[in-house]
């Protein structure tokens, strides 16, 4: 008898829907968010109640992060379990309003670790009855090489002074990116409603300690109430995060700006406290958000595969017992896609002989 192929055909789209995996792509019920998100730290310390930005080493054993305005002037460089295996103090008084930190290879070849003073203080200031703020900074030291333990004496520590160049003052600021090889400063403004547009700020090509540097505005930029940035390990994309979402682009030939003016990829985000930091992970194929509060966790956010690095240059973060599920979803897609195949021939198969 012959094979009726509509019923093959069946059989075949039956078994690829029973086995090909599913993401979710929006909040229902009170889900958290993206159901292939994986917590793989928790803060704990009493030290990091306010946590702001976040940036991972080369080998991403460590995380960084720090507390925001007016708080400590350590930068704590975080274990597996999200405990400080270290920490690098800055001078005193250097913490006006830290929101943002960034870890980057230069071409130089040395890992470097910036930190944006970069906020407003506005709560601050207003109890001081100080005037609103003109004059930012940006704080560049050494990595430490990652088994460092105890208090860390910053190696190469420069502060660069920076200033908008149109002179508005009380300008507020969440998100540094610092590009890879280059070490270009950008800094992105924190804005509260759609009808505000945040902006991009570029520092100079070379930046001057002795000075004061002027960050020239390059663009807007379509995120509200952006609270953290970060390029990837590569520079060869972007991410700006505000409360819910991070914003993805592919950066062209270096040129942050043109390539900014693209349409972004919109990731999903776990719900949280109140999301602050995003940085990529080593191999590019993920992300990692934290939030202030206490005992909050440090979340895992595998990327799609429009904005998803090809290469694998460097190991994933891993946690205690994290087998290392969702560093590459597309690997384990294929991987399920060809089991699922060869079940669907078998199936085939069996029809076959059945109506013979």
């Amino acid at each position: 008898m012959p094979i009726r192929l509509y019923r093959a055909s069946s059989v075949f789209l039956a078994a690829l829907c029973a086995f090909w995996p599913t993401t979710a792509t929006a909040r229902v019920d009170g889900d958290p968010g993206p159901i292939d998100a994986q917590v793989v730290e928790t803060v704990t310390d009493t030290r990091i109640t306010q946590a702001s930005g976040l940036a991972t080493s080369e080998n991403g054993r460590i995380l960084y992060s720090h507390e925001d305005s007016g708080r400590s002037t350590d930068v704590f460089g975080l274990d597996a379990k999200g405990r400080p295996q270290f920490t690098v103090r800055l001078p005193a008084g250097s913490n006006q309003d830290w929101e943002d930190i960034a870890a980057v290879r230069l071409r130089n070849g040395k890992r470097a670790i910036y930190v944006g003073d970069i906020g407003d203080a506005l709560r601050t200031r207003q109890a001081a009855k100080k005037s609103s703020r003109r004059d930012y900074a940006v704080l560049k030291f050494d990595e430490p090489p990652a088994n460092s333990t105890g208090q860390v004496t910053p190696a190469g520590l420069e502060t660069y002074h920076l200033r908008y160049a149109d002179g508005v003052p009380g300008r507020n600021a969440e998100s540094l990116l610092v590009q890879p090889g280059t070490g270009r400063v950008f800094v992105v403004t924190k804005t509260e409603t759609a009808q505000q547009q945040a902006s991009l700020w570029e520092a100079p090509a070379s930046l001057n300690p002795q000075g004061v540097n002027l960050l020239r505005k390059v663009m807007d930029v379509p995120v509200t109430r952006a609270s953290g940035g970060d390029f990837s390990p590569t520079g060869d994309r972007v991410v700006i995060r505000d409360d819910d979402t991070a914003y993805v682009w592919w950066i062209n030939d270096g040129d942050v700006a043109k390539s900014l003016a693209d349409k972004p990829t919109a990731v999903l985000l776990p719900q949280q406290k109140q999301g602050e930091g995003v940085t990529f992970t080593p191999d590019g194929h993920s992300l990692l958000v934290n939030s202030e509060g206490v005992d909050q966790p440090i979340w895992r956010v595998p990327l799609p595969s429009s904005v998803n690095a090809m290469t694998t240059p460097l190991p994933a973060r891993q946690s205690a017992g994290d087998t290392g599920g969702g560093q590459d979803t597309t690997l384990v897609a294929l991987a399920i896609g060809g089991a699922a195949f060869v079940l669907a021939v078998a199936l085939i198969g069996f029809h076959v002989r059945r109506r013979a």
